[in-house]
């Protein structure tokens, strides 16, 4: 039962989470970040709030800058009165989007790297043989009428 009630708080986290770094926190480092995940423990005193960026600035900083302003966040949790106690908030990378591009680069590494298997014609199946096993079909069947 309480995992339901983690998954359910952790959707609400999310959403609380994302809006308040997308349109409160009016830091310009932070314009291109997206949270894409919250994972609340089980005993809910800590959460670890996923996160990419499409800026090139470095994930250090930005991992700083959002912990510098997980006090905000907390604010905003504290307002929707979701909890009686606010989890502490830990920032991390999300590094899923990076993992699936080099993936992604050894599958194509592999396509040109392995021997072209030569298509086998289907269309070119004897005839005879399928003609064949039709006539005595028809000669069984015209035997069984006599």
């Amino acid at each position: 039962m309480a995992s339901i009630r983690i998954k359910r708080l952790e959707k609400e986290l999310f959403k609380i989470i994302s809006s308040t770094v997308s349109f409160k926190l009016r830091d310009k480092r932070l314009s291109c970040v997206t949270i894409t995940s919250v994972r609340l423990t089980n005993d809910m005193s800590l959460a670890k709030v996923y996160f990419t960026q499409y800026d090139k600035l470095a994930d250090a900083v930005v991992q700083e800058t959002l912990q510098r302003s997980s006090g905000a966040i907390k604010k905003e949790i504290a307002a929707a009165k979701l909890m009686r106690t606010i989890p502490n908030i830990r920032f991390l990378y999300d590094e899923l989007e990076e993992n699936a591009r080099s993936l992604e680069d050894i599958f194509a590494q592999i396509r040109n790297e392995s021997p072209k298997v030569e298509d086998v014609d289907t269309d070119e199946v004897d005839s005879e043989d399928i003609d064949d096993d039709s006539a005595e079909e028809s000669t069984d069947s015209e035997t069984k009428e006599d």
